[in-house]
């Protein structure tokens, strides 16, 4: 069902509940008023009676009745019967009814009852007169309240059906108008396809729900272009990674296979692609080792990890190699609690990022002395500042995809497999990096830990 029915329908319900409500206590309360009206028109009747009967000694039965009918806007099917202190009749108008004593007597007591008798309604009043002291029950069937209460029931429900149908309706419509902006952009969603990434929804600028679910379909598509652009660049970075090592040791075979050669010459082919396949697989070595990243950390529980003893040992690492790297360590604002300075991950995938980074440092500085510095401001943040050969500003934004490298760095080793690798190890431990550069003077990466 969609979404405008729905909305139709529990709107139509709501109001049907409460029109119910409305019109179940205009029902009661009219039906109380009928009641009560009827019981003060009875009450009004056996005042009526007392006075002409009681005031006129002699007044014989069939004249109180011409009387009655006459001079009095009587009630169909009334009953009128007088009794004295004795409890005897002195005047019945029907001897279908016999009032019991007890009802005598109750009225006596109370001076005026309501009550009812064979389901309809009747009227006791004391009565005093210069005679002596009477009991006047009157009993009629309230035909015209019911015939009002019945058609009132039938207005009612021919009201309500009628209001529900409206309602339904109305709500369609009132539906309809609100869903129009999301059916909008449906329209202009289905319209975008991987080949018009750039295309946008129209925003209506209301600050609204609807205003916000567009702007966040455009934040949605804004990612999906750019991880479309990233595929893209990553497959044409990884053709040229992977064409040239394979180019080569089809070329050297080739050449090779032309003609007999000396031992030797197939010594050299053989050493040139193993070269070669040892460059695929360190390529395609790294290429897994980034696709796993993309998911999350290892199945091992997350530790506290203290930075600053991490680096310490990175720093010794590094002047143990060959050729050693000078990493220059310093620390600032950092408390005497060791407790801001641990991280919750895993050592070995943190050592693995900033390795990376230093690798990267000393390469392209041809291992001038690298400074790293740690400092806490509020957050964690890691400062490492090479003396490289630094990035074009219109390479910065890309320095971080798979597979890419800057022209300026394709005559060193490398793949543009690590950074992008680190990037995705430092978000997995809720760490930001960003990189300053200036060709010619070097870069400075940042590490922020939130």
């Amino acid at each position: 069902m969609k979404i405008r029915h729905r909305l139709s329908l529990q709107f139509a319900l709501i109001c049907g509940v409460l029109l119910l409500a409305i019109f179940s206590l205009i029902y009661f309360l009219s039906s109380h008023y009928i009641a009560t009206s009827f019981y003060g028109q009875l009450q009004d009747r056996a005042l009526i009676t007392a006075q002409v009967y009681l005031e006129k000694d002699e007044l014989a039965k069939r004249k109180f009745q011409e009387i009655q009918k006459k001079y009095l806007n009587s009630i169909p099917d009334e009953v009128s019967n007088i009794y004295d202190d004795a409890n005897k009749a002195v005047f019945i108008d029907n001897t279908y009814y016999n009032w019991k004593l007890s009802l005598l007597s109750a009225v006596r007591k109370d001076r005026l009852l309501y009550f009812r008798v064979n389901d309809q309604p009747a009227v006791g009043i004391y009565y005093t007169d210069n005679q002596g002291n009477y009991v006047v029950i009157v009993t009629a069937p309230d035909v015209a309240g019911r015939r009002q209460l019945h058609t009132l029931l039938a207005i009612l429900i021919s009201t309500f059906a009628l209001s529900l149908l409206l309602i339904f309706f109305a709500g369609q419509w009132f539906a309809f108008r609100a869903l129009q902006p999301i059916a909008n952009i449906n329209r202009q969603v289905q319209r975008i396809r991987a080949t018009n990434l750039h295309h946008r929804v129209r925003r209506a600028r209301n600050k609204d729900e609807v205003d916000e679910l567009a702007a966040n379909f455009n934040e949605l598509l804004a990612h999906l272009e750019a991880a479309f652009n990233t595929q893209r660049s990553f497959v044409s970075n990884a053709s040229h990674e992977l064409r040239t090592p394979l180019t080569t040791i089809i070329g050297e075979i080739e050449v090779t296979l032309q003609k007999s050669r000396q031992p030797e010459v197939y010594l050299e082919t053989l050493h040139s692609v193993l070269d070669e396949s040892v460059k695929l697989k360190s390529i395609t070595d790294g290429l897994l080792q980034l696709t796993k990243t993309d998911f999350s950390l290892p199945g091992v529980a997350p530790y506290a990890i203290r930075l600053d003893e991490l680096l310490i040992a990175l720093q010794i690492e590094w002047a143990k190699e060959k050729p050693p790297g000078l990493v220059q360590l310093h620390f600032e604002n950092l408390p005497e609690d060791s407790g801001p300075l641990s991280v919750m991950g895993n050592e070995a995938l943190l050592e693995l990022a900033f390795q990376n980074i230093l690798k990267n440092a000393f390469k392209f500085s041809d291992y001038k002395p690298v400074t790293v510095t740690l400092r806490l401001e509020p957050q964690l943040h890691i400062e490492i500042r090479d003396q490289g050969i630094g990035i074009a500003p219109g390479d910065l934004k890309n320095i971080f995809l798979p597979l890419f490298r800057a022209p300026n760095a394709y005559a060193y080793d490398g793949y543009g497999i690590g950074l992008a690798l680190s990037q995705k190890i430092l978000e997995l431990h809720s760490a930001k990096i960003e990189v300053e550069s200036e060709p010619g003077v070097g870069s400075v990466f940042h590490i922020r830990f939130k």
